[in-house]
């Protein structure tokens, strides 16, 4: 009876997980699909407009956030293609993903925040980073930082 429970908690978590998982790849679908068909002059308002976050974010705000968002891509040339990079969060709550963009001229980073507060989710946040760079240069002072402390 023991094994029979401790298994239906595996089985019921696992499907809990991959429903999870297929709500924000549902969500987060969209949002991508505005970079492949470049209309990106309104990709925050786009990514938030089902989400209750819009009700506490002005318009003007969102139209800036827009604005910012074109203005930044509008000069990275053509889109090629975008991958799911990393993932990490609070399972069945809040879930954040890092997407690469990539662009002729250099790679683009979106972040994309979902969080379930109670019945369904819902995209939270979105963030685009153009720095990946110094992303890679921060972590690579952390590895080289570790050769220094390894034992002979």
């Amino acid at each position: 009876m023991k094994y029979l429970l401790i298994s239906l908690t595996l089985i019921m978590s696992f499907v809990s997980n991959a429903n999870d998982k297929k709500e924000i790849d549902n969500l987060a679908k969209p949002v991508l699909a505005l970079f492949e068909e470049n209309k990106i002059n309104s990709v925050a308002s786009k990514a938030l407009e089902n989400s209750s976050i819009s009700d506490y974010i002005s318009k003007a705000d969102l139209v800036q956030s827009d604005s910012q968002f074109f203005g930044y891509l509008n000069v990275l040339g053509k889109f090629h293609s975008q991958e799911l990079i990393y993932e990490q969060g609070i399972e069945g709550t809040f879930i954040s993903r890092w997407y690469v963009l990539k662009y002729d001229r250099q790679p683009a980073l979106i972040y994309l925040e979902f969080y379930k507060a109670k019945d369904e989710w819902q995209i939270h946040s979105i963030n685009l980073k153009l720095e990946l760079d110094d992303y890679i240069e921060e972590r690579s002072k952390i590895e080289i930082g570790k050769l220094g402390v390894k034992s002979n």
